[in-house]
């Protein structure tokens, strides 16, 4: 809960379920977990009372035991990102090309020692972003120093502790795997009189509004949050749907790397993307 509140990216793809629920003249039911145990109490409610006709399922972690019980159960489910479990229905976004991007943007940008604020590698996110962001610096002949990587939560006090933790081991520039860890990160160097970007670059992910008006505005990968999460209110209403019930309804949606000041302020136009919709 506390990140549905927390990180702006929730707020969008609510946004985009909701819009699209209405257009197909559907409605909507949130329900929010603080624990695991209020999660497996749920679960008979959702699954059993036949009040539903599908589920949409986000936030989950690798192995999650609900989201195999769903799976097997006689609902509907779609889940936005990526699960560890075949024959699962899903919208998800090229994590690991936007990574990759990334990695590649910032060797570009003459930095040879990058950092990395991983995502938690119990999600498929997290996994997907440290195996891009890894694979682009190889392909520049570089690595990443296990000294200069640190997860966190995705949230910006996360951001904060780890950037701090960073800062003696002197990177030039650093990958936040959220924009929200990002501007925690940010914080950071800011209260510690660390220029950015003159003495370190920094990036995020998600092309969240934080990234935007943040200063330096913040280079991130842009992903279409409100996209995804109207299209995965399509692919659940074609599961519901008898007659396209057997269609193909999975999709890795593509993202852009919007390059601004906070990585290369010397970027020429040419090389630098513009504003995301």
């Amino acid at each position: 809960v506390h990140s549905l509140f927390e990180d702006p990216y929730f707020g969008r793809l609510i946004q985009g379920i909701s819009a699209a629920c209405n257009t197909s003249g559907t409605s909507l039911s949130l329900f929010l977990f603080q624990t695991p145990a209020e999660e497996e109490a749920l679960y008979p409610r959702v699954t059993n009372a036949g009040f539903f006709d599908g589920l949409i399922l986000t936030a989950t972690r690798m192995r999650d035991p609900l989201l195999s019980r769903l799976v097997h159960g006689d609902l509907p489910v779609v889940v936005v990102g990526r699960p560890d479990l075949d024959g699962v229905r899903y919208v998800d976004v090229d994590n690991r090309g936007g990574a990759f991007a990334m990695a590649v943007h910032l060797s570009d940008c003459g930095h040879s020692r990058v950092a990395l604020i991983g995502a938690p590698t119990d999600t498929t996110a997290g996994s997907d972003r440290l195996e891009g962001f890894v694979e682009g610096l190889a392909s520049r002949g570089l690595s990443l120093d296990p000294a200069l990587r640190i997860d966190g939560d995705f949230s910006e006090s996360s951001g904060y502790a780890a950037m701090e933790r960073l800062l003696p081991h002197r990177p030039s520039a650093v990958f936040a795997a959220s924009d929200t860890m990002a501007i925690g990160a940010l914080r950071c160097l800011q209260d510690n009189g660390v220029r950015v970007p003159d003495d370190i670059a920094l990036a995020g992910f998600d092309g969240s509004p934080l990234a935007q008006h943040s200063s330096p505005q913040l280079t991130t990968v842009y992903q279409d949050v409100v996209g995804t999460g109207s299209r995965a209110v399509e692919i659940l209403d074609r599961l519901i749907d008898p007659s396209t019930a057997g269609e193909q309804s999975t999709e890795v949606m593509p993202v852009e790397l919007i390059a601004r000041a906070s990585t290369c302020p010397e970027l020429p136009k040419s090389a630098a993307h513009g504003e995301a919709g």
